[in-house]
């Protein structure tokens, strides 16, 4: 059976400059809109790859690097904060966010959704954290044959993504295919 989870002791694949042009982060950024966010969590951190354009882009911003690999945590804490002290690597457990209720902006997750033994409950605890009116994000690989990523088992579609959301209860959900290897998902709480 394949691994479903991403292995820690390959985190340097994570940082290879190579994934910004695969998956343009700034085009990310722009299309969540948000403006002067004061939470974002970024769900499945690893590196904190992704959590470094909005620490860059909201200075005033706390970042929740979240992952649930010590490994990824402690590396993010020895690596990131240093210079990035708006982010904040955290360890959690599956569907379990040791954060306060309403409290983020928007929640990202990128290549995370394929990895979740329950999505609905890990939407359950995002639509927990997030404030009213605030944006989920999920891009996950798209269901192709390609080079990278995992097998298209494990892969899901858009709109299965969008109905988890909506049983959540998110609402204007949109999708977006522009990316070469992800879909991604917004939605609001």
């Amino acid at each position: 059976m394949e691994q479903k989870r991403f292995n820690p002791a390959k985190l340097e694949r994570l940082n290879n400059p190579e994934r910004s042009k695969i998956f343009p982060v700034d085009s990310i950024v722009k299309l969540t809109n948000i403006e002067n966010p004061e939470v974002i969590i970024d769900l499945g951190a690893g590196t904190a790859f992704f959590s470094i354009p909005f620490a860059r882009l909201y200075k005033s911003c706390k970042i929740y690097a979240c992952d649930i690999s010590e490994i990824m945590v402690d590396w993010m804490a020895k690596n990131i904060v240093p210079e990035y002290g708006n982010i904040y690597p955290m360890k959690i457990s599956d569907n379990q966010i040791p954060l306060n209720d309403n409290i983020a902006d928007l929640i990202f997750m990128v290549n995370l959704h394929h990895e979740l033994d329950d999505p609905e409950g890990t939407l359950k605890e995002c639509y927990r954290l997030l404030k009213p009116n605030g944006v989920i994000v999920i891009s996950d690989w798209k269901k192709e044959d390609m080079e990278h990523g995992p097998s298209l088992e494990l892969r899901y579609e858009p709109y299965e993504v969008k109905e988890q959301l909506l049983g959540t209860g998110f609402y204007e959900i949109q999708d977006y295919m522009d990316f070469p290897n992800n879909f991604l998902v917004t939605a609001k709480k």
